[in-house]
């Protein structure tokens, strides 16, 4: 039996008697109130529908979600208690149970199980450490030792104790960073492979192929040009790469370019 609500809208018929939207917003009406012995009807019917309709809505939530009826009998502090209800039960039956794929409501257990929706107390979980660290006592002996140290105190082991290298002696024996510093010199970083490249080259036709000083293992991935020697009464700078790979690198130059800085990084 579905629950009872005498708060009911009023003038909610399509053909109802009141004034439009626009005409309602816009009134001095909406403001100040309707003045004495002058109230228009469709007006006060906008009044009446705007308040009746939102209170008829409340109710009806009300009446569905605590089961009650809502009656129109002046007693407001029932009907306070029943919204309490309602808001409630909405808010229990709108909260799903917790679950390994959903947030929601979970129950506390004071037991170990297999359970994937029930939570253990936070006495539970103090309780199972305790149990482990008295555990770990008991079948750990205290005379027993690590390289001539006790286990039953703070134990510092350094390189020697257990045959391992210092940080200073990892970082000489594993994959140190290699160089060369000459005018055409390489770097390399021991712990990538990205290498660095630069030289100088004079030019030896318009277009003029380089070597690198080392080849990249896998890719070169970019070469830059600068001007570094020129006719001064022909030189526009006119300089740029045309192609590269791994071994070399091929660059244009204008009839006034005589030679230029290379740099190249790849790995």
């Amino acid at each position: 039996m579905s629950s009872k609500n005498e708060f009911k809208a009023f003038s909610i018929d399509k053909n109802a008697n009141v004034v439009g939207q626009d005409l309602y917003e816009e009134s001095h009406n909406l403001y100040v109130g309707f003045p004495q012995n002058n109230i228009p009807t469709n007006f006060l019917n906008k009044v009446l529908r705007q308040s009746s309709t939102i209170s008829s809505v409340v109710a009806d939530f009300i009446a569905t979600q605590s089961g009650d009826d809502i009656l129109d009998n002046g007693d407001v502090a029932k009907l306070i208690t029943q919204l309490n209800r309602a808001l409630e039960q909405k808010t229990i039956t709108s909260i799903p149970d917790a679950s390994l794929t959903q947030k929601g409501i979970v129950q506390l257990t004071n037991e170990v199980g297999n359970s994937d929706t029930l939570v253990v107390t936070q006495k539970l979980v103090k309780e199972i450490v305790n149990s482990l660290y008295e555990s770990i006592s008991s079948r750990v002996p205290y005379d027993r030792k690590v390289n001539g140290k006790r286990l039953a105190e703070n134990i510092d082991l350094n390189a020697e104790d257990v045959g391992a290298y210092y940080k200073h002696e990892v970082d000489v024996r594993l994959a140190p960073n290699t160089a060369s510093k000459s005018i055409n010199g390489w770097w390399r970083c021991g712990n990538s492979g990205i290498t660095y490249q630069w030289g100088i080259a004079s030019k030896t036709s318009t277009e003029t192929s380089v070597y690198f000083n080392n080849s990249f293992s896998e890719v070169c991935l970019n070469v830059q040009l600068t001007l570094a020697g020129a006719n001064e009464q022909s030189s526009g700078a006119n300089i740029s790469v045309k192609d590269f790979s791994t071994t070399r690198f091929t660059y244009y130059s204008g009839p006034g370019e005589n030679s230029i800085y290379w740099f190249a990084i790849g790995y």
